[in-house]
């Protein structure tokens, strides 16, 4: 879940303090960061779709503006995130640059709709894919439930309790015998301190509590990957730490050599490197489980590979449901035969419809299928409700052939 992104990016740049008003966060020291990494990085222009946003929630608005049309004359395809620069809507310097920006993204519809999950109040979050019963299973952002959909959209309870927790990312064991889920306290739980995170493992079979993997040392679980050899991984965003447990442990622990991952999410194993993949704010970090060194994986010159959400491992190739920085989108980007670089990366599904805020998928038989439409913007995490005025859309699962 990339919600949390901007006020993590805060202490990633030494932002002296964060102001939390009603109205902005205050954020002078990042946007000077950010502004010289640019000068140095003139290719990495999601870090002036950053600025625009800092600046744009300081009151910046002209500079805001300045950094949208840069954005516009060096080519940026990924668009404008509707939800972003509430406070520049009403401007029309805004919404000619903004059509300009929307005219430029690059459009892709590769896939189809495969599935319209309907139900009422769920926001999901996280998707996993039962082969043996060839069924989805979903997460929820604002409960603590796992529901499994079949193909012909039927859903049925999997997992429930009577805890203040939600559900991050889920999947399948090795064996399919089992789900790997990563199981947050409420917000109002984390800020009272009264409980912490930890990994569920449930029987697919029939929905049993096989274990839980407490991570005492973890604020927020965001994502996780299992080797086959019961390794299991977990992505702690709040902190950009990894945590992991083999098959013989009870509980996460930190690992001490988490590498740069920072705003660390969606992530995916690679048993054949003995490796690990994870999403990070500027790219996909690749880190050795032998060594436990980290490495931000080198793509084409230009090419936006970060701000990735969902990310997954498919012959050779990752494929990352980025929502970060614009309007969201599907990529896919080649890895080189030792995994350590990218050597192509193209977009499956962008600009379409369906999309609103796109957060996690999975592969399955006939292709990837994901979240379209998440629509997370709509949970207040403060409140624990949803925000006034707004519904809730079926979810739509998008399949895109591979």
């Amino acid at each position: 879940m990339l919600s949390r992104l901007f006020l993590l990016l805060l202490s990633t740049f030494g932002a002296a303090s964060v102001l939390r008003a009603q109205t902005a966060i205050q954020h002078a020291d990042a946007i000077a960061a950010l502004g010289q990494r640019y000068a140095e990085q003139p290719q990495s222009h999601y870090l002036a779709y950053l600025l625009a946003r800092f600046c744009a929630e300081d009151g910046l608005d002209d500079e805001a503006l300045q950094w949208l049309a840069l954005l516009h004359k060096r080519g940026w395809d990924l668009g404008v995130n509707p939800r972003d620069f509430p406070g520049l809507q009403e401007r029309d310097e805004f919404r000619a640059i903004k059509l300009k920006l929307q005219r430029q993204q690059q459009r892709r519809e590769r896939g189809q709709r495969a599935l319209l999950v309907n139900v009422p109040g769920l926001v999901p979050e996280g998707l996993a894919y039962d082969a043996k019963r060839d069924r989805f299973l979903i997460g929820a952002l604002n409960a603590p439930r796992i529901h499994a959909v079949d193909r012909q959209g039927r859903v049925a309870p999997l997992w429930s309790v009577d805890e203040p927790v939600v559900v991050l990312g889920m999947t399948v064991s090795a064996d399919g015998n089992s789900l790997f889920a990563a199981v947050n306290p409420t917000t109002r739980q984390r800020e009272a301190g009264t409980a912490r995170p930890f990994v569920v493992r449930i029987a697919l079979d029939d929905g049993r509590e096989l274990a839980r993997l407490p991570a005492p040392e973890a604020v927020f679980l965001n994502d996780l990957c299992l080797m086959r050899d019961g390794r299991v991984f977990a992505s702690d965003s709040d902190q950009s730490r990894i945590f992991r447990a083999t098959a013989q442990d009870t509980a996460l622990s930190l690992w001490q050599q988490p590498g740069h991952a920072v705003a660390a999410n969606g992530m995916a194993c690679d048993d054949e490197h003995d490796a690990i993949f994870v999403a990070v704010y500027n790219g996909i970090s690749r880190v050795d489980l032998r060594s436990g060194q980290a490495q931000l994986l080198q793509g084409p010159s230009g090419s936006a590979i970060g701000g990735n959400d969902g990310l997954y491992l498919h012959d050779s190739h990752l494929i990352g449901v980025q929502n970060g920085f614009g309007a969201g989108r599907v990529v896919r980007a080649r890895l080189s035969a030792d995994g350590r670089q990218i050597t192509r990366v193209e977009t499956l599904e962008s600009a379409i419809v369906d999309l609103n805020e796109p957060t996690t998928g999975a592969v399955a038989p006939d292709g990837f299928v994901y979240i379209a439409n998440s629509q997370i913007w709509k949970w207040d995490d403060k409140t624990e409700a949803l925000r006034d005025g707004v519904k809730l859309a079926p979810i739509m699962l998008r399949r895109v052939p591979l």
